[in-house]
């Protein structure tokens, strides 16, 4: 129905035509119209199914311009040449991008203000004609307008998108590589075939888990390019890449998940957990995703041997942190984890920062906040607040 709608401006052309060669209005008259329907209709169909291209445009006004003048001869308005010229001008104005195509819509508009001056009450049919050029003229600045603000939302969706990907390859790929890199350091410092043989393994183990989050990846969206080629709302606004990435992620529904987490890094880290049962289920897996970049980290700049302490545990909730979490007034308190390494020798290279800024996404979306910074004593750590009893986000729709 939209596509039909655009094709409108067509209905008058024949009518107008047919109007005026019933009228008898002269025959200088009917060749103006002839030549402007034979070198303007051609033009403006092509520039509809090919909008943004203005040189062919730019061509019609020559052909209105001999219609014009030939209605001048016959010194009367023509109807054809006139909607035509309007229509040119909409579509000139939506697509221009020089001066070739300024002048142009300059030259038309005059010419078909100045056109009925010709005729008796010349100056009445001016002004209208004046008001219609400015209309055509309004009609395409709006469109030029539209067709710009629906570009940025395509770019600001491609590169929500690509955020996104870069995030979750993050989040899901980079504690798996950096499990190999460390493995594969440790196999070729040791002497032990057993160990080799173990870590080999582990590595094994770790890449097929590695290449399995890749290609859901790439199968997940292909899947949403076919389903839905751009994540702009109904709204006009980009929903948030780390929304979509929290949805992807493998759920933790447990404390369970965290101490195996911890168990899976080394006997150096420990786990303490004291927490209530009554802890919300979307609770569980951003604590998680924070343990896993947290571990992560220390593997990477630290190292695999130093020791890690993980305490979860609660607080309660002050008005404040109410405020700050958007917790209700019902709130059990705020659940909060630290994940504290002491220093380290090195691990196997920088970050980019990519992995905190996504963790302060993800926590953000149930109303907590995170702290991460050196130890006095050397060594890092990283604070997790979340409130036990989120409420409902109704900007996001989520659990907040």
């Amino acid at each position: 129905m939209r596509r039909l709608l655009t094709w409108l401006w067509l209905i008058p052309v024949p009518l107008t035509f047919a109007f005026e060669l019933l009228v008898g209005s002269g025959w200088s008259l009917i060749l103006g119209n002839v030549i402007a329907v034979a070198v303007g209709l051609p033009i403006l169909i092509r520039a509809q199914l090919r909008p943004g291209q203005s040189a062919r445009l730019e061509w019609a006004v020559i052909g209105l311009l001999g219609g014009l003048a030939l209605a001048a001869v016959a010194a009367t308005l023509s109807l054809t040449t006139l909607w035509l010229s309007l229509t040119v001008l909409a579509m000139l104005t939506r697509a221009s991008s020089g001066r070739m195509s300024i002048a142009s819509i300059v030259v038309l508009a005059v010419a078909n203000i100045v056109c009925p001056l010709v005729m008796a009450d010349g100056a009445t049919f001016a002004l209208m004609v004046f008001a219609l050029v400015i209309a055509a003229i309004a009609i395409g600045l709006m469109l030029r307008s539209n067709d710009r603000t629906l570009i940025e939302r395509q770019a600001t969706a491609t590169e929500a998108e690509r955020r996104r990907i870069a995030t979750e390859l993050h989040d899901l790929i980079a504690h798996e590589v950096t499990g190999i890199v460390v493995l594969a350091q440790a196999a070729g410092r040791s002497d032990s075939p057993d160990l080799r043989t173990t870590a080999l393994a582990k590595i094994e183990d770790s890449g097929t888990r590695a290449l399995e989050e890749i290609r859901r990846l790439v199968s997940d969206a292909r899947s949403d390019t076919r389903t839905d080629a751009s994540p702009v709302t109904v709204a006009g606004t980009v929903s948030d890449p780390g929304a979509e990435t929290a949805s992807r992620t493998p759920i933790a529904s447990g404390p369970q998940a965290l101490r195996d987490r911890v168990a899976a890094f080394g006997k150096s880290a420990t786990i303490t957990i004291d927490t209530p049962t009554e802890v919300a289920a979307p609770v569980w897996p951003v604590l998680d995703r924070v343990l896993v970049e947290s571990l992560t980290n220390v593997r990477r700049h630290a190292g695999a041997d130093v020791p890690v302490t993980v305490t979860v545990m609660t607080e309660p909730t002050t008005p404040i942190d109410s405020a700050e979490n958007l917790a209700g007034p019902d709130a059990l308190g705020t659940l909060v984890m630290t994940v504290t390494n002491g220093p380290g020798s090195g691990g196997v290279g920088a970050g980019s920062g990519t992995g905190l800024n996504s963790l302060r996404v993800r926590v953000s979306h149930l109303g907590g906040r995170i702290e991460a910074g050196p130890e006095p004593g050397g060594g890092w750590s990283v604070v997790a607040r979340l409130p036990l009893n989120p409420v409902n986000d109704h900007r996001t729709g989520e659990s907040r």
